[in-house]
């Protein structure tokens, strides 16, 4: 059997140990006063933030090939951006893990690499993603989270949340309850929440499941989906008036009457729940709407 020269070079390469790429250790620490902000932003890999007591904001990690670290500080503000060489597509994300005081407001954002923020007490967190994932849980005064097609996971004490994804899937469990609005396309959105003062969730073609612990006094929830099934699940001694449309989807609800048109399509439902203090809206064109009471 022959073996041509360059069958066999192309073997040898094959055999050949890959090329370590280099990879840049970060140590950063920079004093932070009370209440100041915290920037971080990442292309690739990933950022893990915890928080802790010290008012200081640490950074550590590696930064792979070509890249390197801009730095920015004040005594109220500290920014951290990962800067990429001009041709990366072989270079390795940054590995970033950031701690940042109690108190602080913090602003992240990647583009694919995902976010994991936890054990924290923020005043405020802001956290946005491109294809990376968002993992949050912790404390915030006021929080929002934003995606185009990674997963959102959000298990934040908070009372204010903000939920934005085009296609990743929305999931959040654990609010405090106050104000939480969510927004998606595609992504399904699944909420699992304390007693709430307002929530507003607009889906088009992604699924939309609500399960709450009831209203606070005076509250509202508005649900609204073009295509997508809608399932809201509340306990049994909420007050609120309850009022849900559909022009081609079914209607199904544990108070009330469904009423449908003599001619034409759609139908709808105006119920009383309780002493109806607050108001319950759902809004659903091709999509089934199923309500139940005697949740948690």
């Amino acid at each position: 059997m022959k073996v041509s020269l360059r069958h066999l070079l192309a073997a040898i390469a094959l055999l050949a140990p890959l090329p370590v790429l280099a990879q840049t250790p970060v140590n950063e620490r920079h004093a932070l006063s009370s209440g100041g902000r915290v920037e971080i932003s990442n292309v690739a890999g990933s950022v893990t933030v915890r928080g802790w007591d010290r008012n200081e904001v640490q950074l550590t990690g590696t930064l792979g090939d070509g890249q390197r670290l801009d730095v920015q500080n004040s005594a109220n503000r500290v920014q951290l951006k990962v800067v990429y060489p001009q041709n990366s597509r072989n270079s390795r994300g940054a590995v970033l893990e950031l701690r940042v005081p109690r108190g602080s407001e913090l602003q992240a954002g990647t583009v694919s690499a995902a976010l994991d923020v936890a054990d924290v007490d923020l005043r405020r967190l802001q956290a946005s993603t491109v294809s990376g994932g968002i993992r949050a849980n912790g404390q915030a005064g006021e929080s929002s989270l934003t995606s185009v097609s990674g997963a959102i996971r959000s298990q934040l004490r908070t009372s204010r949340l903000e939920l934005r994804s085009v296609s990743g899937a929305i999931n959040a469990a654990g609010t405090s309850g106050g104000e939480v609005s969510a927004n998606s396309v595609s992504g399904g959105v699944e909420l699992d929440l304390s007693a709430v003062q307002r929530l507003d969730v607009e889906t088009v073609s992604g699924s939309l499941g609500v399960r709450s612990a009831g209203l606070q006094p005076g509250g509202r929830i508005s649900l609204q989906t073009v295509s997508a099934p809608i399932t809201l699940t509340l306990p049994a001694r909420t007050s609120a008036q309850l009022k849900v449309k559909s022009f081609s989807g079914s209607i199904r609800s544990d108070v009330g009457e469904v009423e449908r048109p003599r001619y034409g399509p759609g139908s709808h439902l105006d119920a009383r729940i309780g002493g109806g203090d607050g108001d319950i809206t759902i809004n659903s064109h091709s999509g089934s709407v199923r309500v139940s009471l005697g949740g948690r």
